[in-house]
């Protein structure tokens, strides 16, 4: 009760001084009610002047090559015909633009005509000009219309029908209810908007309530009160919430008064009434807050990281950026809101406010989006709770290097800020998708090896020296023990059967590997004619490796695992899984993920994970290459027995037991 009236109290205070933020009072309520009826008065003027215009026909350039067919060029509406020689000069003259299509006719066109046979007619257009493109549509449209003519012609010299060619007729009619067809298009537009608008809403005032309150070292006093950090956060929260909700439903109510008093009479001036969809508009009203709960916790959360306004603005770009991702993957076509969509974070609240507007959603993944989406909403709530706790991310930014009396070296950090690490990681996506992904491509195995060693390892090592940061600490550089690495060895070398075999053939039964991709990827990277050290060094030593200096290294340690060790597992695990960008490697991925992040936070030393991932790529790769009955792209396709599982079982748990057993030693000071 007590914890309720803290959250109340808080809430107030923080609503009136955000209500006094121009900059909030702007993006939740001015920009939507004039957004969209200005984008209405746009549309409705420029369909008025394509209509006007329609009846007005550009004269068509029209290249001709070949005999002359005066018939052919009045069904065309007589246009300037230019004569043409050769396709060269035709192709230069419509790239060029002095011609908008090139009409190329048989040279034998008048004995085909004779003998009434067809009469083979090329098109030659430029796709780059809209000239071409629309003279293109025109032309095929008269030429039909001249091909009917013809055909009449003919079949009347015969003596038949004029319906003799035309066997059948198809007639379509339309079912759908009033309104139903308004109904399906804007739901597929209306969650993108309102997902984008609810973010932007929400953007400002995570900002200001945190890392603001840093800035301006008010947060001090607002902790030395005896209020618990999570009544706290969960009144701020709330404040982000309502903000996200009144922007989100001043664009619902932005959009239907325009299109109640803008798109509609405005259109049916020119001809193109249609009736409001209201049952869109309040089906995203349903699933507007479930989806602004969702995203106010997850802006918050990564705002909570950041000790400066600035520092918060350069973390929730990315974030911002993540979460649209998701929203803009659930317009694709056929993607539905089922069990599994259901619990993917941000697909899940976009798909269920498209299947709200839209009419069409089951009870069952209805459900379980909003238990998913509040569960994500408490666990980022809880993870900024605890950043709340954490001094070192309560106040505002102070100088990282500092220079010693009498000049002596700079002090080094032991451990990156989230945001730079955001940064790091970014930038390694950024090479990968840009550099890696066609290296590979053109050649496997090579590509593999510049990609880990000089896309992925090399910007670790340049970010930890331009940073200021002590390697050997962040990169949990130190000697581990035997038993450690035994353990490791043991666990990775049996673990592959566990993590990839098992998990992936549950996996199968949800979300089934394409036959194709599993063929594509057992010929590139299963190939039996490359050496098998090749393999090794490529596909096991090389990730092993950079991977962990990038993961278990600079991103384990900017999660500030000391404090919230599994919480930063679990985080480094998803980023691990999110990293091989294949939605189908993602369960065994993450998995793999937190074993080793959890190597390295309890034995303290980032070889151990290291030696983990050498020994469970390795033996994935000497299975696929000395079992080659069993050398598929995808371990679901190997037998799954219950000997081989009790005895990986074993040699795992025997493994994992040796190397947690140790205790990490104390952290390497800075150097």
């Amino acid at each position: 009760m007590e914890g309720g009236r803290i959250v109340g109290v808080v809430y107030r205070k923080e609503v009136l001084e955000t209500l006094r933020d121009r900059r909030t009072l702007i993006v939740m309520l001015l920009l939507p009610l004039t957004l969209y009826p200005l984008l209405a008065f746009v549309v409705a003027q420029w369909v008025g002047v394509q209509r006007a215009s329609g009846t007005r026909v550009p004269a068509l350039s029209l290249g001709w090559q070949g005999p002359a067919w005066g018939e052919l060029r009045v069904a065309l509406g007589a246009p300037r015909v230019v004569e043409v020689h050769d396709p060269v000069t035709a192709a230069r003259a419509l790239r060029a633009g002095r011609l908008d299509l090139v009409l190329r006719l048989p040279d034998d066109l008048r004995p085909r005509l004779a003998r009434g046979a067809t009469v083979p007619i090329e098109l030659y257009r430029d796709d780059t000009s809209a000239n071409s493109r629309a003279a293109g549509e025109r032309v095929r449209r008269l030429l039909r219309r001249f091909d009917r003519q013809q055909l009449a012609r003919r079949l009347a010299a015969r003596g038949l029908a004029a319906d003799f060619g035309a066997p059948l007729q198809l007639r379509q009619h339309d079912v759908a209810l009033p309104g139903a067809a308004g109904a399906q298009a804007i739901s597929g537009v209306l969650p993108l908007l309102i997902v984008l608008m609810v973010l932007l809403g929400a953007f400002y005032p995570a900002i200001d309530l945190t890392a603001g309150e840093k800035e301006r070292g008010t947060l001090e006093t607002l902790l030395s009160t005896p209020a618990p950090r999570l009544a706290l956060i969960g009144g701020k929260f709330l404040v982000v919430a309502t903000v996200a909700i009144l922007t989100g439903l001043a664009n619902l109510v932005s959009i239907g008064l325009t299109l109640l008093l803008g798109f509609g009479p405005a259109l049916r001036v020119v001809g193109l009434g249609a009736a409001v969809p209201w049952s869109a508009v309040l089906g995203a009203l349903a699933g507007l807050v479930p989806a602004s709960l969702f995203f106010a916790a997850v802006l918050m959360a990564a705002a909570a990281l950041a000790r400066s306004f600035k520092e918060a603005q350069t973390l929730l770009t990315p974030v911002y950026l993540l979460c649209v991702l998701p929203t803009m993957a659930a317009q694709l076509p056929g993607l539905q809101l089922g069990y599994g969509a259901a619990l993917v974070p941000g697909v899940n609240v976009s798909l269920l406010m498209r299947g709200l507007a839209g009419g069409a959603v089951a009870a069952g993944p209805l459900l379980v989006a909003l238990l998913s989406s509040m569960g994500y909403a408490a666990a980022a709530l809880a993870l900024a709770a605890r950043i709340y706790n954490t001094e070192r991310l309560l106040f505002a930014d102070e100088p990282r290097v500092g220079v010693a009396e009498g000049g002596a070296r700079p002090s080094r950090r032991a451990q990156p800020t989230p945001s730079e690490a955001a940064v790091l990681l970014l930038v390694v996506l950024a090479l990968m998708l840009l550099i890696g992904q066609p290296l590979q491509l053109a050649r496997f195995l090579p590509g593999v090896l510049l990609t880990e060693w000089l896309l992925v390892a090399l910007p670790v090592l340049v970010f930890v020296r331009w940073a200021g940061l002590a390697p050997r600490a962040v990169l949990s550089w130190r000697r581990p023990a035997v038993a450690s690495v035994v353990g490791a060895a043991l666990a990775g070398g049996s673990g592959w059967y566990l993590v990839a075999v098992v998990v992936e053939q549950l996996q199968q039964r949800i979300l089934p590997i394409p036959p194709e991709l599993i063929e594509q990827l057992r010929r590139t990277v299963f190939a039996a004619e490359r050496p098998l050290a090749l393999d090794l060094l490529a596909l096991a030593l090389s990730p092993a490796i950079c991977e962990e200096l990038l993961f278990r290294g600079v991103l384990l340690r900017a999660s500030n695992v000391e404090r919230r060790p599994w919480l930063a597992v679990l985080l480094n695990g998803l980023l691990f899984g999110a990293f091989h960008l294949s939605v189908y490697r993602f369960l065994p991925t993450l998995l793999l993920g937190l074993i080793l992040a959890a190597l390295v936070v309890r034995s303290g030393s980032i070889i151990v994970a290291m030696v983990f991932h050498l020994a469970n790529n390795a033996a994935t790769v000497l299975v696929a290459r000395l079992v080659p009955a069993t050398a598929a792209a995808s371990a679901a396709e190997l037998p799954l027995s219950l000997p081989h599982l009790l005895l990986a079982s074993a040699v795992f748990g025997t493994g994992c037991w040796l190397a947690l057993r140790a205790r990490p030693e104390a952290a390497p000071g800075t150097t």
